[in-house]
């Protein structure tokens, strides 16, 4: 079960995603890089049985900023460690449609990867692998002495996701996995177990909302 680690969202609440000035400074390698870097943005905190994860997000112009700080994963299982963020910004279909997106950072890789819903394939849960935004960036590593939380050298994810491809929106469907070994925690269904695990139907994703509606005005602004 999910718990709360302090005041934060509980797991049927929505992630607010707060906009941001600076974090066009972030350093994309895997870790909180300085003290500042990931300060600006929105803060989840949750804890999976053992493993404590917390959650930034924010938006600054037409890219939405995510890390997942997986501060129990103090294992590097090479390429075994990945974390996944879906985003839908249209109504919500019971299977992936075209506008459910995926991405994927894997610990150890500079190469994250796209996924978008519309396959027929229930194996790969309606999602099939696409080639990736220029500006996508999915980036797997180990944070530690600049981490805000654990100084201990411990699993971390970053993404830099350009919303033009998910669309302008006030409100996503929202969906997180992480890998730890052979252990998936997943948001916001509430589990922690063993691999494998699928990624579930849109209808049973979460949600994002940016609550200033700023990333629609944004992108109207400049129109």
């Amino acid at each position: 079960m999910i718990s709360l680690l302090s005041g934060t969202a509980f797991a049927d609440d929505p992630i607010k995603i707060t906009i941001s000035d600076t974090l066009d400074d972030v350093i994309f390698d895997g870790a909180w890089s300085f003290g500042h870097e990931w300060k600006a943005s929105t803060l989840d905190e949750f804890r999976f049985n053992d493993d404590d994860l917390v959650l930034r997000t924010a938006h600054q112009d037409d890219y939405m900023y995510v890390l997942i700080d997986v501060l129990g994963d103090m294992t590097n299982d090479h390429m075994a460690d990945r974390a996944i963020v879906c985003l839908d910004g249209k109504e919500t279909s019971k299977m992936a449609d075209e506008s459910d997106w995926c991405y994927v950072a894997t610990r150890g890789s500079k190469n994250g990867h796209t996924l978008n819903g519309g396959s027929p394939s229930h194996q790969t849960s309606n999602f099939n692998i696409q080639k990736n935004h220029p500006d996508f960036i999915a980036i797997g590593g180990t944070s530690g002495e600049n981490d805000r939380y654990v100084k201990i050298p411990h699993a971390a994810y970053e993404f830099k996701i350009p919303i033009e491809q998910i669309g302008f929106e006030d409100e996503y469907g929202f969906f997180m996995q992480v890998f730890d070994g052979d252990d998936v925690m997943t948001y916001p269904n509430e589990h922690s177990g063993k691999y494998p695990q699928k990624i579930p139907s849109p209808k049973q994703w979460g949600l994002m909302i940016s609550p200033d509606h700023s990333i629609s005005s944004e992108h109207f602004n400049q129109n």
